[in-house]
């Protein structure tokens, strides 16, 4: 398999599966051991969603390189990409299916 990316762009699925594992994690230890409105029956999509926001937003911050020069921070153009997608690209959709799955998620919860 070739993964094509330039400078940071291969970070993009590592922000991607780190956010989605620690939320996942975060979720089960809260329905196991904290209950109350975490032990409700909600439909998992709803925390895959939030683990997309996460990866969206870090991705969005890490998108942009910047060099500290004489005391100040001065933006270095790199592009940053991952399969010819910029990174900043990559967090625009990793928001809008992040609001997507959520939505999908309360839709699902609401008509169990």
């Amino acid at each position: 398999m070739i993964i094509i990316y330039k400078n940071r762009g291969i970070l993009v699925p590592v922000y991607f599966i780190v956010s989605v594992l620690l939320v996942t994690l975060l979720n089960g230890f809260l329905k196991e051991y904290v209950g109350g409105v975490f032990a409700s029956k909600y439909d998992f999509q709803i925390v895959l969603g939030i683990g997309f926001l996460i990866s969206g937003i870090w991705t969005y911050l890490k998108s942009e390189d910047y060099v500290e020069i004489n005391g100040e921070k001065e933006k270095v153009d790199f592009e940053n990409a991952f399969f010819f997608i910029t990174m900043k690209l990559w967090s625009k959709i990793m928001f809008v299916m992040g609001f997507l799955i959520i939505i999908g998620g309360i839709l699902e919860t609401i008509d169990s």
